[in-house]
C-alpha cells in the first residue's frame, strides 16, 4: 500500500553507504512522501536531534542500524527515548541479527536487515506503517 504522507523526514543512522542507498530506494517505492536524512554516526544523529524544545523535534522517525561502528544504536535509542515519547519520535532498529532483547530495550521495533530490494520491502512497509500508526502530528 502506498502511503500518502505530507512532509515527513526520517533520520537514517547508517554507516554503510550501500545499505543506506538500498533503504532509501525501497522507501521511495513504498511512499514517495518521506524524505531521508542519512548520517553515518551516532554522534551526528545526537547532534541533529539536540534541540532545546522537545516538541520541535526535526525528524518524524529515527531508523538506526544496530551494528553501526563507533557507537551504540541502543544508547542512541535510550537517550532519545528519555527525551521523546514514541508518538513524537518512533525509533526503529535495523539489525543483521535482531536479538529479542534489542526490541525490548528502547526501540519501538527492531527489524532484520536484508541485502535485496525484495527482502527489504516488507521491512520498510512495516516501518512506515508502524511510524504512521504512531505519528501524532498526522492524527487529529
Amino acid at each position: 500500500m502506498l502511503h500518502v504522507i505530507p512532509d515527513a523526514v526520517f533520520l537514517h543512522v547508517e554507516d554503510s553507504a550501500a545499505d543506506a542507498r538500498l533503504f532509501r530506494d525501497v522507501l521511495s517505492t513504498v511512499t514517495g512522501n518521506v524524505r531521508v536524512r542519512r548520517v553515518s554516526s551516532i554522534a551526528k544523529a545526537l547532534d541533529l536531534l539536540s534541540v532545546d524544545d522537545p516538541s520541535a523535534v526535526p525528524f518524524d522517525c529515527v531508523v538506526a542500524s544496530t551494528g553501526i561502528a563507533g557507537g551504540s544504536a541502543r544508547d542512541l535509542a535510550c537517550r532519545l527515548r528519555q527525551r521523546y515519547d514514541t508518538a513524537t519520535l518512533p525509533i526503529i532498529g535495523l539489525a543483521r541479527d535482531a536479538p529479542q532483547s534489542e526490541a525490548a530495550s528502547w526501540f519501538d521495533a527492531v527489524y532484520q536487515k536484508c541485502d535485496s530490494r525484495k527482502g527489504l520491502r516488507p521491512v520498510v512497509e512495516a516501518i512506515v506503517s508502524l511510524w504512521f500508526d504512531r505519528a501524532r502530528r498526522f492524527h487529529c
